[in-house]
């Protein structure tokens, strides 16, 4: 049966998750964790939590799931080897270079591939695997057909959210927090800026959504062969985890659970499985004053769940008592043995004791972890002990038992020093410039200027396509609904004569590497340190666009066997999404991931200043866009540690006078940005 899987903000969540029957937790240290702003464990704190669920049979998980720097990189590395004396069962990791430190510190952890990692793929699982990871986070806006589809193909276990706040973002493709205030969601400081009041037309609060809750689900779920159902929480109170538990538990199980309840201890206006269901219409939602009265209504009663410690063990007991010979009992517990001894019986001055009166004694196994199972006694005619006695037996029966049991599922694992990057640093040769475009008519106009590569959407291309050589394919996003099609259309590209693709996922780099393709790593790889950038490089990829939430200098560090290059112009990515804000839910599907013959929307949502956002569609995905342009032009110097920029056009009608900026190097007029390339993002 899949395991239930419960957040921990901070130690007091502990005892509301395992007394309402999770199977498993996962947990925040101090530094390194994607919810930076919840309580979050000491190292002392984290061996307190894992000793407290491994007596009791439950996996501890430790999030050490953000982006990190290469400044950072001692200090993730002690992190791990923490994590590691704590014998946590895991670690959930985003970070490409952060997942291969983990495996040259502590090859023998078992890491998780997050959710941050965009997994929403059957290609994106299979490419995690190959990695090491022994655990996919799917993303949550996949769809019940799509995961099962995933689950029917996937060589590592699976885990799927099931309750708690929904992202509207594809999972690990919001820069919304970091554009807008420096405080990277990918790092653990999500300002949630999408819950603000973005507007289309008469239509408030476009890209907030309400909760989402499959529990009612789980069946289903646990049926496909899912390994974990996750709650999302970390920054909830011990009441909602307990709640959330309790519910899950009981679906699993088969039994009714308190949906009331549920969805009032929290909710966004109500709760949703739009995404699971396909419907993806009615799942706006914002925080009402009314929920918030809810919530305080749904607090009472509540801390009964989690009051009485929850009987997850079996335990088998026999008890010897005869004459003349110490108090006898054994007991077996999840595959561990103990023996004691106690006082010896004495004969009886009234009633003796029986097997069945020793047997009810010795069942009373309430406050413990354990619950009874067959529990046997043989006793001679004619003796007594005492009542405390008995029960003094049977405390120092769990009590070892209890010891045992902590000691076998307690993981222990050996650290190594960190080992640095074993390929060599690319060597700079020159400068070169690329170009991302949109539309068919910026596609015409890169044609015809000195771009080295242009990054061109795969709805753009065909035989006709000039200049193939310089071309590199950007293929659909959400591969999920299309991974047969992409590969049948790759295949058909190829012998036309194209022969790059850009990766912006594990995803795609697997598919076309498969396909024969050679790869160009996209900025949505995040690659943001040394680390990430070697894997790259043993992924066979060409060259990497690194992450824009960096600076400028904190990108320059990174060492790679790869050609570097930044994003240098453009409307940044805000998030990239499965519905669309315009239409109302749905994508609206006006331009087809494969051809050109439907219209882009050409849409925007304002902000609460009546800004407005650029939304574009991708096919399957839809993209909202910065309103200030990032343009670097008279900041070139920034740019020359690196060995290419890319020009990145949208809503743009004319490409060469960008280009003929950047080449003079002039000064823009008007509104701009720098991006984060001299702020920086916490």
């Amino acid at each position: 049966m899949s395991e239930i899987l419960a957040p921990l903000g901070g130690i007091d969540d502990l005892h509301a998750a395992l007394n309402s029957g999770a199977d498993a937790v996962y947990l925040g240290m101090s530094d390194f964790s994607a919810r930076k702003n919840a309580e979050n464990f000491s190292v002392e704190d984290l061996k307190t939590a894992c000793d407290e669920c491994h007596r009791r049979g439950v996996k501890v998980y430790a999030a050490l799931n953000t982006l990190i720097y290469d400044s950072e990189i001692e200090r993730f590395t002690e992190c791990v080897k923490s994590a590691a004396a704590c014998g946590v069962d895991g670690l959930i990791i985003q970070d490409l270079g952060a997942a291969d430190i983990v495996r040259r510190v502590c090859p023998e952890l078992p890491r998780h591939a997050s959710t941050q990692m965009t997994l929403n793929s059957i290609s994106g699982v299979k490419a995690a695997q190959q990695l090491g990871f022994t655990r996919a986070v799917i993303g949550r806006e996949l769809s019940r057909e799509q995961i099962r589809e995933i689950a029917e193909s996937a060589g590592i276990e699976l885990e799927v959210f099931v309750h708690g706040a929904l992202c509207v973002c594809i999972s690990g493709q919001c820069y919304m927090s970091s554009v807008f205030g420096g405080r990277s969601g990918s790092r653990g400081l999500c300002a949630q800026p999408c819950r603000l009041d973005f507007t289309c037309g008469d239509r408030h609060n476009v890209i907030s959504l309400k909760d989402s809750s499959l529990v009612k689900h789980l069946g289903e779920l646990d049926g496909m062969g899912i390994a974990s159902m996750k709650i999302e929480g970390r920054m909830k109170r011990p009441e909602y985890i307990a709640c959330a538990v309790d519910a899950c538990r009981k679906s699993l199980d088969g039994e009714d659970y308190d949906y009331d309840r549920l969805a009032g201890i929290f909710s966004r206006g109500g709760l949703t499985d739009g995404y699971y269901n396909g419907s993806m219409r009615d799942m706006q939602g914002i925080r009402s004053r009314e929920d918030v009265e809810n919530s305080a209504k749904a607090l009472n009663g509540i801390k009964a769940l989690y009051k009485a410690e929850y009987p997850r063990i079996q335990a088998d007991i026999h008890v010897e008592l005869h004459s003349g010979k110490p108090a006898f009992a054994s007991g077996t517990a999840e595959g561990c043995a103990a023996a004691v001894q106690g006082e010896v019986p004495q004969p009886a001055k009234n009633a003796p004791l029986t097997p069945e009166s020793v047997c009810e004694r010795m069942s009373k196994l309430g406050g413990t972890q354990f619950r009874p199972g067959e529990v046997t006694a043989e006793v001679d005619e004619g003796l007594n002990l005492p009542a405390s006695a008995l029960n003094a037996l049977r405390r120092s029966l769990t009590e070892h038992l209890d010891e045992a049991v902590l000691r076998r599922n307690t993981p222990e694992y050996r650290t190594f020093p960190l080992s640095p990057p074993g390929s060599p640093a690319h060597e700079k040769s020159g400068f070169q410039w690329r170009c991302e475009v949109y539309s068919a008519d910026q596609l015409r106009q890169a044609m015809e200027l000195p771009f080295e590569l242009i990054y061109a959407p795969i709805r753009l291309l065909d035989g006709n396509t000039t200049s193939k050589e310089r071309i590199v394919i950007i293929p659909p996003f959400v591969l999920q609904d299309c991974e047969p099609q992409l590969r049948k259309r790759l295949r058909e590209l190829r012998a036309m004569g194209f022969e790059k693709a850009m990766a912006h996922t594990l995803g795609h780099a697997q598919i076309l590497s498969e396909e024969g393709f050679l790869i160009h790593g996209g900025h949505r790889m995040n690659i943001i340190n040394s680390y990430s950038a070697e894997v790259c490089g043993r992924l066979g990829f060409q060259d990497i666009t690194l992450s824009f939430e960096g600076t400028a200098a904190q990108l320059a560090e990174i060492r790679s066997p790869l050609p570097r290059g930044v994003i240098a112009y453009g409307r940044l990515p805000l998030m990239i999404m499965r519905r669309c804000p315009v239409s109302g839910g749905a994508p609206c599907g006006r331009v087809h991931p494969f051809d050109d013959s439907g219209t882009p929307c050409g849409e925007h949502i304002c902000d609460r200043r009546g800004n407005p956002l650029p939304v574009l569609c991708g096919g399957n995905s839809v993209e909202i866009l910065n309103p200030d342009m990032l343009i670097m032009s008279d900041r070139m110097n920034a740019l020359e540690p690196f060995d290419f920029a890319v020009l990145k056009f949208t809503t743009e009608q004319e490409i060469k006078p960008v280009l003929d900026m950047y080449l003079s190097n002039r000064k823009p007029s008007g509104a701009l940005t720098r991006g984060l390339y001299f702020r920086g993002a916490e």
